[in-house]
């Protein structure tokens, strides 16, 4: 038990805890908020704590050869530092911050304001206030968060963490809260705006029930500590094991774990550690099935997110721990795929811990050097960079803006240009508000081969640069005449016609997919959102292999349909109402081993059909095109534009926008492999005769 001592320090050092005045933002809910978890428990010899190096030191001390920290802290914006014995490269010292000055607290959530992070939740663990110096130190750092998240209308919630705990020790974290409780008025939404509630009610979370890793504590001594939550007024949102739904892997067997989490409001899987960004497709699907459980056993979801994982001077150089962030891709994958699952809130492991790699705060790009080896953020990108992520993460949650995979956050605008998820088959347009848009179809991971392409999202810029995802506009679960067992969405194409957005995308309506593709339609008043499956194209006669659908509106608004697959391309006017075919379609003649993807554009009166070819090439299909003065042909062969890309298939789209034509198409760069694609843009020229030339295939992509 804590000594009386201890008790009566903490309600001293409580008597200065700050009550924030009236008119501040109220945080209701957890709902909409992307938050992070704030360890705060940093110290250095000269701090004033008596706890000397604490979570930098290693067995020996805080000195090269002897930390556990991976990443540096950036400190140039610190007003309090302590020297180390670490240098950097030119031979001078390198200075860390103390987490116990309440100038280091106040900064921390000064960047939350700043980069929109919506605030964090600050880890008490029991195992540290148990004993004076724990409690001392958490205390003030509490304290400083306190103050300093209503000073920048930052959410902030108390979080314990049972790890170290024994059993007993239930009524130490019960006291401990109502203490917090009284001190800080977290029950008086007016006089503490900025603490989280949620269900009408003051939240606080409890992490590390349900684990199997031979704890001291069990889940009869987590439901002391819920229960006893839940009558002193608070909700609770549950830390548990990352296959808590399975009650496998890192899970106790036990059901009474759901029985707890029943009780609960809110349920958080750790996920730190568990994958990475090749292997996180596996968890998303995770993420799903746990979000559908918790709907039907009306619990919140919170899905954990990390940037990154090391634990090279924790646990040696040679310890497989390491997992890479590469530019902030991994984490912004992770953000995006909660949101497209249905996550109403994001919880990201960590604010500032370095000593696991997880920090999203500002960390070195300049490192110290010598025995012990730090990890510095990529050159590529800035020290905020991960801030930056998570603040536009929150945004596109609450849907202040479309999902966006912004470049600018990655200064080099890299081709392939969509690099968070799987994408192939492009479709470019620019339409009346004048952005150029891009119509996708969607590879999933891990591949299990074209079957499983079963939905389309679209991509929209402004300057070539900053592309926006707008999110999934149409699956096969959508498609009511459709294969009972979905998937074979494959390339589509839209149009613009009299108000309305056309959508056309080839599938299936039976299992022998291959005999029974059809050309569905989907229709919307926006070129990005809100699209319904209105039919198909009747009348297209012979389905084998028949698909990739292309509509060429012409200048005088006749809209003409080609589609074709297996060495056929076949094309035919539309009726006016974009749905129906004016007349039977007709073999597109001339063109020279067509094989699939026929796209249809017009420059200075001349007619250009570009195609993939059928000739097996080592690195896949080529991009060829044909000429002609009529929209439906005779064709005239003119060559190939673009080389095999590496991704077996070749599939692309040609635009022009703003003065410039581009060729979009796809590669495999990022997965090396074929079924897993990527798009990418490289711009397209033309000869003074009308030809095209080659298009020279980039990494860089295209430069403001």
């Amino acid at each position: 038990m804590v000594k009386r001592f201890s008790w009566l320090f903490f309600c001293l050092l409580f008597s200065v805890g700050i009550t924030a005045k009236g008119g501040g933002r109220q945080y209701n809910s957890y709902k909409g908020l992307v938050m992070a978890g704030y360890q705060g428990w940093f110290n250095t010899p000269d701090d004033g704590s008596g706890r000397g190096w604490h979570h930098y030191n290693g067995p020996k001390g805080f000195r090269p050869g002897s930390c556990s920290i991976d990443f540096w802290p950036e400190v140039s914006e610190y007003k309090k530092l302590y020297k180390t014995e670490f240098t950097f490269e030119d031979g001078k010292p390198a200075s860390v911050f103390s987490s116990y000055d309440e100038s280091t607290v106040e900064l921390h959530f000064k960047w939350m304001n700043q980069y929109g992070l919506d605030g964090v939740f600050m880890q008490r663990f029991v195992s540290e206030i148990r004993n004076e110096s724990g409690l001392k130190h958490f205390n003030k750092v509490l304290n400083s968060a306190m103050k300093a998240a209503n000073k920048y209308e930052r959410a902030i919630c108390v979080m314990y963490d049972l790890s170290g705990m024994k059993p007993g020790e239930e009524g130490l974290l019960l006291k401990d809260i109502a203490e917090i409780a009284r001190q800080y008025s977290i029950k008086d939404h007016v006089k503490n705006p900025s603490y989280l509630y949620h269900n009408g009610k003051p939240l606080v979370t409890v992490w590390g029930v349900g684990f199997n890793d031979n704890r001291r504590y069990g889940l009869k001594e987590a439901e002391r500590i819920i229960d006893g939550l839940k009558l002193q007024g608070f909700s609770v949102m549950l830390g548990v094991p990352t296959q808590w739904r399975e009650l496998k892997g890192d899970t106790e067997s036990d059901p009474h774990l759901h029985q707890l989490i029943r009780k609960c409001d809110i349920v958080m899987p750790w996920f730190v550690g568990r994958y990475n960004e090749n292997t996180y497709p596996k968890f998303q699907k995770m993420v799903e099935a746990d979000i559908q459980w918790a709907k039907k056993n009306q619990v919140d979801y919170a899905p954990l997110v990390f940037p990154g994982f090391s634990w090279g001077n924790m646990k040696g150089q040679d310890h497989n721990s390491f997992i890479p962030r590469n530019k902030g891709s991994f984490l912004w994958k992770q953000l995006m795929g909660a949101i497209r699952a249905g996550a109403e809130m994001i919880y990201v492991a960590m604010f500032d811990e370095v000593d696991e790699g997880t920090a999203i705060f500002k960390c070195a790009k300049k490192v110290p050097v010598g025995e012990s080896i730090f990890i510095p953020v990529e050159e590529e990108v800035e020290s905020d960079h991960y801030l930056k992520l998570v603040g536009e993460a929150g945004k596109i949650l609450r849907k202040e803006k479309a999902m966006a995979f912004d470049t600018s956050l990655n200064p080099s605008a890299p081709n392939p240009f969509i690099r968070h998820m799987y994408t192939a088959d492009p479709s470019a347009h620019v339409w009346k508000d004048g952005r150029l848009y891009v119509y996708a179809s969607h590879d999933i991971a891990p591949p299990h081969g074209c079957d499983l392409m079963d939905r389309y999202h679209v991509f929209s810029t402004d300057d070539m640069v900053h592309w926006t995802d707008h999110g999934e506009i149409l699956n096969s679960a959508q498609v009511s005449w459709g294969r009972k067992e979905g998937g074979f969405m494959w390339a589509p194409d839209c149009a613009y016609k009299n108000g309305t957005y056309y959508f056309y995308f080839p599938h299936p309506s039976g299992t022998d997919w291959n005999n029974t593709w059809k050309v569905g339609i989907a229709t919307s008043k926006y070129p990005a959102k809100d699209f319904k499956v209105q039919g198909y194209i009747e009348g297209l006669g012979d389905a084998f292999a028949m698909i990739d659908p292309c509509v060429f509106v012409d200048d005088d608004g006749q809209a003409y349909f080609y589609y074709g697959g297996g060495g056929r391309c076949i094309g035919a006017r539309l009726k006016d109402n974009m749905v129906e075919l004016a007349e039977k379609p007709r073999k597109m003649e001339g063109l020279s081993d067509f094989h699939e993807a026929a796209w249809v554009h017009k420059r200075n009166g001349i007619y250009y059909l570009s195609y993939s070819d059928n000739v097996p090439h080592p690195n896949g299909n080529r991009m060829h095109y044909a000429t002609s003065t009529s929209p439906l042909g005779p064709w005239t062969y003119r060559g190939v534009i673009l080389e095999a890309t590496g991704s077996g298939t070749s599939h692309g789209s040609i635009v022009e926008y703003k003065g410039e034509w581009y060729l979009f198409y796809h590669d495999c760069s990022i997965s090396g492999r074929g079924n897993l694609r990527s798009i990418c843009v490289d711009k397209l020229y033309y000869n003074p005769d009308g030809s095209i030339q080659l298009v020279k295939q980039t990494k860089g992509g295209i430069k403001k």
